[in-house]
């Protein structure tokens, strides 16, 4: 890259792609073992089943951020990116896309066209998180059915098998009728739904009377095989060890007693279908009931449903209802809100079915993971609130279902199945060891794994707290069991992308804006600003696309500032010496501060706040009042050692903004070179070295604190009398021992006159007034403007100002909760607000 014209406006539909190309041709992204400390970063795999989503965008935004940052502090750093196959998703959309069932298609040809599909997708998806400036290691992509994966995957499922954590049960699973496969607990989204509570007749035997059953599913009464209570429950003592007869099926079937039933929902008495509920499940095997399988996995009844047989739930539900009422069954209808769950990818309601599969005992396995990840801080987690979610999962464990009775993904191995039926393992299953395949850990997990050894614990994991259970918990279960070690040292969480619905963006929506045209329209760099400001760390956020115009005022603000610098002219006559040093050394102590800052925000991943910081840095102190102020007071020309400074700092600039506006911080450190080199470097700025935390000089930085609180009111005077920049002004202080420095700072920065001392200026309304600590300043107002309605408008805001500041000082809470120094501002407040209000009050007694 080499110098070039300088464009009006940065141009990121050229200069993109060159300048990632620049940086992948000089493998910058590449990462071998070596002595520095390694950083490493693992991505989320995307899943195979189309483009990204704006989820995608920030989730790999952040992850980018943090890696650049690493590696221009030295780490060598290794970003590992990935491809999930996504079983469940992939089959669906292929499906859906193809239009007919893959049982026409055949095992053989359908795994084509499957894998014809995951090199189309993967392509595209590579090259879209190139596209965002993503700084992986591409020699590192994983995709999790490449044959490392299956051999891996293969290896942990034969380990588990013989050492007694894999069982195959035929028992109640999750069951989603639309891709025709069971799924986990976790692979379930549970919604409040308004649903219909059937309160039935169950008439004892013998007897001219009835138990009413609450039931929310009428349709599975032909899978009754008890009616069950609570033992403490003294409505229904007596009729313990009864039989009842079941509605339309006639069938006789007991009463019996269980703690499990809560005895205040319904009536207190339920139906136990044991083929169709987990929980009821379990009750039949404690009281060795009769298990009728009803319902078949294409969710209908089977020939058990005797005449509703071959109709779906839904249908059958409705007509057994009509059925029950005709016959005087039904004795009331309730309404009530009940979660409903659904499956993650269908978005159909699941069904609990009795099935075979393969089941993972989880309880045996979390053991040395549930020790450490209460042990405090061994794995960092930002939000820290996200530990007791992680608690709670733990209390609540059951065996993990890693079986799927698709075809597109990791078999089931051959030795291990007793019929031959193609099933293949949860997708998940292969997610969990994703740290360790990265770095061959469990093909080769010895010391001569120098890869592993260097490289493990990964450093960083950037997620979404939406795949906390289906994947990052598992993967921390999977690191302590098959290495003994933690798999992660942070694991960090962004906030979920809503749209205007609140619904989360996803691919099975399609839902999420068209990233292709946004990246046309805006630019990457536009992207990841917008993005990031809207986005603080773990807090979920409703995608608002003006976001990117604040990107696109940050980037160009940034190419403005620097066809700026690139006016100002080496003159050999040193202008300004004591002004220019002055104001050197405010912008340069900013500056140390705002790293220091910045350092301790990125250390607990508050990245928006961070670039918002950087931003209004730039953006007020360094372009509006340091470039400003240096272009007036030097008319362009300035010493080849002030000028040497301002570029120092330029880059500087560049350097902490590069981790999230990499392509046009680049492209403009690529062509920065000016007489004599002054900011010629030869290393592009990925590689540079990012600023040290340097001693700050606090009286220089309380100084101009004073100095710019000052101009600002000067500006405000101008823009509320609409007084030109150009014109210059006479300010009057009542400060007599007014410092030097200080009062040419003010007059060069402001456009003064002078600052005269004046203790009661006569017609005291006729000036604009404000206070600063003892300080009081007048600047005459043009006589053109009096007017008095003015001063009783401001007399009126400061006077309802001051009595909100007094009933804060006034309110307990307050003063028991707020630090010192709060309260102290607060005072200083009224403080103020009483002076103001007193000169206001003394301009309209001279009216």
């Amino acid at each position: 890259m080499t110098s070039r014209k300088i464009e009006k406006e940065y141009n990121f539909l050229k200069n993109d792609k060159i300048i990632y190309n620049y940086w992948e041709k000089k493998k910058y992204f590449n990462s071998l073992p070596d002595k520095r400390l390694s950083y490493v970063v693992i991505m989320p795999p995307p899943n195979i089943t189309g483009v990204l989503h704006m989820g995608h965008i920030l989730n790999n935004t952040i992850q980018d951020v943090l890696t650049r940052k690493a590696r221009l502090e030295g780490f060598n750093t290794c970003w590992v990116p990935g491809l999930d196959h996504a079983s469940i998703a992939t089959e669906h959309k292929l499906i859906t896309e193809l239009g007919i069932s893959k049982e026409k298609i055949g095992l053989k040809r359908f795994l084509k066209i499957a894998t014809k599909w995951k090199l189309k997708y993967s392509k595209t998806i590579i090259k879209q998180l190139k596209q965002i400036g993503c700084s992986c290691d591409w020699h590192r992509l994983k995709f999790s059915l490449d044959e490392n994966f299956s051999q891996s995957v293969h290896k942990i499922f034969i380990n588990l098998y013989k050492a007694g954590y894999l069982y195959k049960k035929y028992g109640i699973v999750n069951w989603d009728t639309k891709t025709q496969t069971a799924l986990s607990n976790e692979e379930i989204q549970y919604q409040m739904c308004r649903v219909k509570l059937y309160y039935i007749k169950y008439q004892l035997k013998n007897e001219n009377n009835y138990i009413i059953v609450a039931t929310k599913r009428p349709e599975t009464i032909f899978a009754d095989t008890a009616l069950c209570v609570n033992p403490t429950d003294k409505r229904y003592l007596k009729y313990i060890n009864q039989k009842v007869i079941v509605p339309i099926s006639y069938k006789e079937i007991p009463i019996i007693e269980d703690n499990y039933v809560d005895k205040n929902f319904g009536s207190g008495c339920v139906k136990i279908t044991p083929a169709h509920d987990y929980n009821d499940k379990l009750i039949a095997e404690r009281h060795n009931l009769e298990i009728i399988n009803l319902i078949d996995q294409n969710g209908k009844l089977n020939k058990s449903g005797l005449d509703f047989a071959g109709q779906s739930v839904k249908t059958a539900r409705r007509k057994i209802r009509e059925c029950l009422k005709t016959n005087n069954y039904l004795f009331k209808l309730k309404e009530y809100n009940a979660p409903i769950g659904y499956s993650e990818r269908s978005k159909t309601e699941v069904e609990q079915l009795l099935s075979a599969q393969w089941f993972l005992k989880m309880n045996l396995l979390v053991k040395k993971a549930l020790h450490n990840i209460h042990q405090k801080d061994i794995i960092k987690l930002y939000p820290q609130k996200i530990k007791n979610k992680i608690k709670d999962w733990f209390l609540n464990l059951k065996d993990w279902n890693i079986s799927r009775q698709l075809w597109w993904g990791h078999r089931i191995p051959e030795c291990c199945q007793t019929e031959k039926k193609v099933e293949v393992l949860d997708t998940w299953f292969s997610a969990w060891i994703w740290p360790l395949v990265s770095f061959n850990g469990i093909m080769n997990n010895q010391k001569n794994n120098s890869e592993l050894q260097y490289y493990y614990p990964i450093t960083e994991l950037v997620t979404g707290d939406d795949i906390l259970f289906f994947w990052v918990i598992r993967m921390i279960i999977a690191g302590f069991f098959f290495l003994q070690k933690k798999p992660f040292k942070n694991i960090s969480f962004n906030g979920i992308i809503k749209d205007s619905n609140r619904l989360k963006m996803s691919k099975s929506l399609g839902n999420s804006p068209n990233i292709k045209q946004i990246f046309k329209k805006y630019g990457a760099d536009s992207v990841r600003c917008g993005i990031l400001i809207m986005a603080p760390i773990g807090k979920d956020m409703v995608f608002n696309p003006e976001t990117f115009f604040i990107g696109n005022k940050i980037k160009n603000k940034i190419w403005n500032a620097f066809k700026l610098i690139l006016t100002f002219k080496i003159t050999p006559q040193k202008q300004n010496i004591e002004i220019n040093n002055a104001i050197f050394s405010w912008i340069k102590n900013k500056f140390y501060l705002l790293v220091k800052l910045i350092n301790k925000l990125f250390k607990k991943y508050k990245l928006s706040k961070v670039l918002i910081i950087i931003s209004s840095f730039f953006k007020k102190d360094f372009c509006s009042l340091f470039l400003e102020s240096t272009k007036r007071i030097n008319a362009y020309k300035l010493t080849y050692s002030v000028l040497k400074k301002i570029s120092q700092l330029f880059r500087n600039i560049l350097i902490i903004f590069h981790p999230f506006i990499p392509f046009i911080t680049e492209y403009i450190w690529s062509i920065l070179k000016l007489k004599n080199n002054i900011f010629h470097n030869k290393k592009p700025l990925l590689i540079q070295k990012w600023p040290t935390e340097n001693k700050l000089n606090r009286k220089i930085l309380n100084e101009f604190k004073i100095i710019n609180k000052i101009i600002l009111q000067i500006r405000k005077f101008r823009e509320i009398y609409k007084i030109y920049k150009k014109i210059t002004l006479l300010v009057f202080c009542n400060n007599k021992n007014y410092k030097h420095l200080k009062k040419k700072m003010l007059i060069f920065l402001g456009n003064l006159k002078s600052i005269k001392c004046l203790n009661t200026p006569k017609n005291y309304n006729k000036y604009y007034t404000f206070i600063l600590a003892d300080e009081i300043y007048f600047l005459k107002i043009p006589q053109k403007i009096f007017d008095i309605k003015k001063i009783k408008h401001e007399l009126s805001y400061y006077k309802n100002y001051l009595d909100k500041i007094i009933l804060k000082l006034k309110t307990s809470s307050f003063l028991k909760k707020a630090p010192q120094k709060i309260i102290n501002l607060e005072k200083e407040k009224k403080r103020y607000c009483l002076n103001k209000i007193n000169l206001l009050k003394f301009k309209l007694t001279k009216y």
